[in-house]
């Protein structure tokens, strides 16, 4: 014979962070117990948002559709597929089939996300900064920390999450072109000032993501290190000129940084859970970060 459950209150949860994975994971917490009262903190507005296109795998989204048709059928209507990476190195091209990849624009993803956390009943709540996960814990039955590369969280308890943060030697800026390419593309440059790389791929039938990166040294003797937003468009576009077929580069609030590869030894403390760029990271070459974090809330 089995003890009846004692009758509680609907589980409370927080979640710290609106990008998409904190708003993946709060809509899935509410899609399995609608009785839960989830509430999530942005500190930016609704429309504010950095990169311009995102990437999932084949992977990924069947664990979408099977976790949330809704949201899946969503996606659907907006990606662009390709399945095919170019590596281009001296005027030769390798092509590696067979992928599966499928993108959108950032806005786009977080726009869906944003509709179907809404219609689930999970209160938004935008230009709010989140309390402190402490305060949050002390209040409600899980915290979730999407709160990204920079986590206040994660810097707060540092002795409980222990994080090995190692900051890179390369500089790299996110910026875009107004055609979309047909596959993941990485072209090397010789220059005269060192190896610069191309990173680039469709997320608009108008539109590709590029990335650029170059060791650190490169970076400032092309004189990179001193050039704005603009600027640095400029000078890339020269560059990969042959990538681009002439095509000007654009930037959104971009800026020259270095990757930072984040490890905790625990991605969790109490009813605390780190989520995303704040509990992992990976470089833009070898996985999205967009990919892990969506990954992290179906877990």
């Amino acid at each position: 014979m089995t003890t009846p459950r004692p009758h509680r209150n609907p589980l409370r949860i927080a979640v710290i962070g609106g990008g998409p994975g904190g708003l993946y994971a709060a809509a899935l917490l509410k899609r399995l117990d609608p009785t839960r009262d989830i509430s999530l903190w942005e500190r930016n507005a609704r429309d504010d948002t950095f990169g311009f296109g995102v990437v999932l795998s084949d992977e990924t989204l069947g664990g979408i559709e099977h976790a949330d048709p809704i949201v899946h059928r969503a996606l659907q209507d907006e990606f662009i597929r390709w399945d095919t990476i170019d590596i281009v190195h001296r005027g030769h091209t390798l092509t590696s089939g067979g992928h599966g990849f499928a993108a959108l624009g950032r806005r786009r993803l977080l726009e869906i996300l944003h509709q179907r956390c809404t219609s689930l009943g999970v209160h938004l709540r935008f230009r709010t900064e989140a309390p402190p996960a402490a305060e949050l814990a002390a209040t409600h039955d899980l915290v979730i920390a999407a709160d990204g590369v920079h986590s206040p969280t994660r810097a707060a308890h540092a002795d409980a999450f222990g994080p090995r943060i190692t900051t890179h030697r390369c500089r790299y800026i996110w910026l875009a072109t107004d055609f979309a390419l047909d596959a993941f593309r990485f072209d090397i440059a010789e220059t005269e000032h060192g190896v610069m790389q191309l990173h680039a791929y469709p997320y608009a039938p108008d539109a590709s993501t590029v990335i650029v990166e170059m060791r650190e040294e490169v970076w400032r003797a092309a004189g990179l290190d001193e050039c704005d937003e603009q600027q640095s468009a400029e000078r890339c576009a020269k560059v990969f000129a042959d990538a681009l077929g002439g095509r000007p580069l654009r930037g959104n609030n971009s800026s020259w940084t270095a990757f930072r590869t984040v490890v905790n030894d625990h991605w969790s403390h109490g009813n605390t859970v780190l989520l995303g760029d704040a509990a992992h990271t990976a470089h833009f070459s070898i996985g999205s970060g967009t990919k892990l974090a969506v990954e992290d809330a179906l877990a």
